[in-house]
């Protein structure tokens, strides 16, 4: 692949001589970014950066950040089992997914203000300047989250001049959207606007059982802006907004069907969902997602003089996010309660103080704070139909191990069974930062920034209430050894094990009932018992028993946890680290920009805060000894090994330790009379990527060792001299991303026929594989072409999104891949008196592939994935005044 990257710059070294010698024409408009945090034309800023300014949004039916992905194909926008569960994904590093704890790696702005969790940028795109998505770390300027790149939303400030627009979109699937914006003075010195904007649409995602369809749209946003300018030299700009979403999202695919299925549609004479992009799910519960979304913010620039001026932006913001969803994908009631809940509340302040020196030098100095509280709701319950399905699938065996253990009849797997819990977090983040440009002569300047990050945060998680002793067995070693291990005895040490017989007679006597009930069934199999294991005598290794078929069919989740802060484990974790920036830019001529960078971004530890979450192995001992260890079985001891523990199964972390990226980059802008040409090229490395990964029954959070990639990325326009009205654009990137150390990976094990069987997924080592989800080669067409007629102007666009073929996910099995293929077209007319209409379709050609997947809750062996969007049509009608 890196030959094939050498070959990739060749040809763009070739395509740009050759895009040189075309016929000059019109000077093309002159886009204005705030990448580096000031006004920096595209051209002159020396930054990968791709922008996506209002009239394309419009053109292109872009309705939401989701969809931007179509017109930049470094970005990708990944939404899972709900609304909220949104990933923003740049150059193939990304993550935040299904767990609250782990923070994204794309940072999210909008007007300035840092959004920290996706499902807060979710609402429909309403009076948008334009949409800068800046490639490759970004900490130095941007801080908090930044390690993979920034996606900068900026909105259009109000205008002293009365203006507004009014609009109204009907599409299929029941689809209205209604926005409207308006915008004016309401003193010499003060100007508002006020935007709002509705969106409904019927779910395209039929459901074949009683929860309604998914994949629908029920949301609405206000903005109100008041733009004050009170002296010559001072401007204020006040922002509040207000978003709802109240959707059911997201319809699945069930892409391999495992043993469970035929178990649930057999013998208890349910249904799953369907596969090859039918569209249908089964569920017996609607996928409630409710997000309350709302802010202030209050940016100041003050020019103190010709050469320097002071910014300060405050913010406030408050965001909410319910969650019951449907987690079985079935419509038995197996998983029966399934609630996430966020509260978040976050105070950011940042100071800023830019200017130049002598007219050689531009300096910018900042100061940002960043205070958040957060408090999680979670809740996993078995419902009325799970001890059914379970005895379906072990053929009754549960009841075997109840009374030896001293459990009454039917625990295990009982209604009501389950984990809850509340989790809070305070997360305090102070960043100081500073970057200079110095002109080393007229044409070269040398670019030197430097941050110092520090962040302290504290999780409380002593509220937990769980009530699931069957996860906490351990069926790899059976029989009595394995019990007084459980209870921190040597079964090897006879006066150990006489002594805790005489201390706890009770508690002995049943576990040697118990190791009586297990043995018989591996004894049957051929084994001996030797010191309470059942081994084979020809190896004296533990014999494979039947009895690891519960946890192989994914029957072992929500393992046992022990509440911190404890006396071992404080719920504290301190960071911080010194980001940087170092950059050469020369102009080679006057439209021609070369540069070369190096950069390191830096994230903060993230926690663990699910039902999986565990102490690590070095605190077991300790929170044994302190008596402090989860106890969750009727002899109240504590659990210190269960199944998946004993097998090596990835995910008993407490945090994943801090991302590191690093990159270097070299890259040209170049501006012809016809059009433009920006190429990039650059190698990137993650150190201990911050991965969450879902396995069927839990949580896998671990640390990705170290991941490298190297890449061509370039963005070209033209406008070819001899057609006016005519524009093409052409971007793309060649990847290619491998784990250089990735031991301790959660993957899939087992052959096809395992897995049709139900097999749980367990670890490997991914050193040296491909990074999965990262296509080779990513790129996005597209073609406008307009035409003035007397009274206004009609065009035409499509674009086309191409991806190659890459496997989904590497917890996935090989033969789940993702390759896109999507046409999006539409057509407009827009009249002189304002009056505007536009025809538009999206995914006209009907693609499939899929965003994600994952293994199937409680359902091992089988997996289930989300697929893209069906096509979607409709006729948009505005009115500007």
């Amino acid at each position: 692949m890196k030959k094939s990257i050498k070959s990739v710059a060749l040809g763009a070294t070739a395509l740009a001589a050759g895009l040189t010698g075309l016929a000059h024409a019109q000077q093309p408009d002159v886009i204005t970014v705030t990448a580096q945090k000031r006004e920096q034309t595209l051209q002159e800023v020396p930054i990968a950066v791709s922008v996506v300014q209002a009239e394309t949004i419009e053109n292109a039916q872009i309705i939401d950040a989701i969809d931007l992905q179509s017109v930049v194909p470094t970005l990708r926008v990944s939404q899972l089992e709900r609304s909220s569960n949104t990933t923003f994904i740049i150059r193939g590093q990304g993550n935040g997914a299904n767990n609250p704890g782990i923070e994204p790696s794309v940072a999210v702005y909008i007007d300035g203000v840092f959004r920290p969790r996706a499902g807060s940028v979710l609402s429909d795109l309403m009076g948008i300047e334009r949409v800068e998505v800046l490639r490759g770390p970004q900490s130095t300027l941007f801080g908090k989250n930044a390690t993979a790149g920034v996606v900068s939303i900026i909105t259009e400030s109000p205008s002293f001049e009365w203006e507004g627009t009014g609009e109204v979109t009907f599409g299929n699937y029941g689809t209205t959207i209604l926005k409207g914006s308006v915008s004016g003075p309401l003193s010499e010195n003060v100007a508002f606007s006020l935007s709002g904007s509705t969106n409904n649409r019927d779910g395209y995602y039929e459901n074949n059982g009683p929860g309604g369809d998914f994949n629908d749209r029920d949301r609405y946003a206000i903005r109100g802006q008041l733009l004050m300018l009170p002296t010559d030299n001072l401007e204020i700009r006040l922002i509040a907004d207000y978003d709802e979403i109240d959707e059911q999202c997201c319809g699945t695919d069930r892409v391999t069907d495992g043993a469970a299925g035929p178990a649930i549609r057999g013998l208890l004479g349910g249904q799953t969902s369907q596969g090859d992009f039918a569209y249908q799910i089964a569920t017996d519960l609607p996928n409630q997602n409710q997000i309350e979304n709302s802010g202030v913010s209050l940016q100041a620039d003050w020019q103190l003089n010709d050469n320097l001026t002071l910014s300060s932006i405050t913010a406030l913001r408050q965001y909410d996010d319910f969650v019951d969803y449907e987690g079985d994908f079935t419509d038995l009631d197996i998983l029966g309660e399934n609630i996430r809940g966020l509260d978040v509340s976050t105070f950011t302040q940042e100071f800023r103080l830019t200017g130049d020196w002598n007219n050689r030098a531009f300096f910018l100095l900042g100061a940002f704070y960043s205070d958040e509280d957060m408090t999680v709701e979670d809740a996993r319950i078995y419902g009325s139909d799970s001890r059914a399905y379970v005895d379906i699938l072990t053929g009754g065996a549960l009841a075997m191990f109840e009374a030896p253990l001293g459990f009454a009849p039917g625990t295990f797997y009982a209604e009501g069974g389950g984990t809850r819990f509340t989790a809070e977090q305070t997360d305090e983040q102070f960043q100081i930062f500073g970057q200079v440009d110095f002109d080393l002569t007229e044409r070269l300047v040398l670019t030197a920034g430097l941050a110092y990050f520090e962040t302290n945060k504290s999780v409380d998680f002593t509220d937990v209430i769980r009530t699931n002793p069957f996860s906490d067995l351990n069926f790899v070693e059976l029989g009595l050894g394995s019990f007084l291990q459980s209870a921190g005895i040597n079964p090897n040490d006879p006066v150990q094990v006489g002594a805790f017989a005489a201390a706890q007679p009770t508690v002995f006597s049943a576990f040697v009932d118990a190791s009586t009930t297990f043995n018989s069934v591996a004894l049957g199999n051929g084994g001996v018992l030797v010191n309470g294991v059942v081994v084979d005598p020809s190896t004296g290794l533990p014999l494979a028993n039947p009895l690891l078929d519960f946890f192989q069919l994914g029957l072992q989740p929500l393992g046992a946890l022990t509440p911190f802060p404890n006396s071992v484990e404080d719920g504290r974790t301190n960071d911080s680290d010194w980001p940087y920036t170092l950059r050469l830019a020369y102009d080679a001529t006057d439209r021609t920009n070369v540069y070369v960078s190096y950069a390191r971004g830096f994230k903060a530890s993230s926690w663990n805060l699910t039902p999986d979450t565990r102490p690590n192995s070095a605190d077991v001992a300790a929170l044994r000894a302190a008596g402090e260890l989860a106890a969750d079985n009727a002899l109240g001891l504590p659990t210190v090994v269960n199944t998946a523990e004993a097998l090596g199964v990835a995910g008993n972390q407490r945090f994943a330790r801090p991302e590191i990226t690093t990159t270097l980059e070299v890259g040209f802008k170049t501006r012809f009379s016809w059009g433009s040409l920006d190429v990039a090229l650059f190698d990137q490395t993650i150190e201990d990527f911050q991965s969450s990964i879902f396995q069927g029954a839990g949580f896998a959070v671990v640390n990705a060792g170290e991941q490298s990639s190297q890449g061509l990325e370039f963005d070209t326009t033209i406008n070819p001299p001899d057609i006016p009205g005519l524009t093409f654009t052409l971007s793309g990137i060649w990847m290619n991303a491998e784990y250089d150390s990735y031991p301790g990976a959660p993957v899939v094990t087992g052959s096809p026929e395992d897995l049709a069987d139900g097999v749980a997924n367990g670890v490997g080592d991914l050193s040296g594989a491909d990074v999965a989800g990262i296509p080779e080669f990513a790129g996005s067409f597209g073609v406008q072409y307009s035409r003035d007629f007397n009274g206004g102007e009609a065009f035409f666009r499509a674009d086309y999104q191409y991806e190659s073929e890459v496997k989904l996910l590497n917890n996935l099995p090989d033969d789940i891949t993702r390759s896109v293929s999507t046409i999006n077209a539409s057509f407009g007319v827009n009249l002189d008196n304002g009056l505007e209409a536009l025809l538009w379709a999206r995914n006209l050609n009907e693609d499939e592939y899929y965003t994600s997947g994952f293994p199937t809750t409680l359902q091992a062996g089988s997996f289930s994935a989300y697929p893209n969007q069906p096509r979607t049509y409709g006729i948009t009608l505005r009115k500007r005044f």
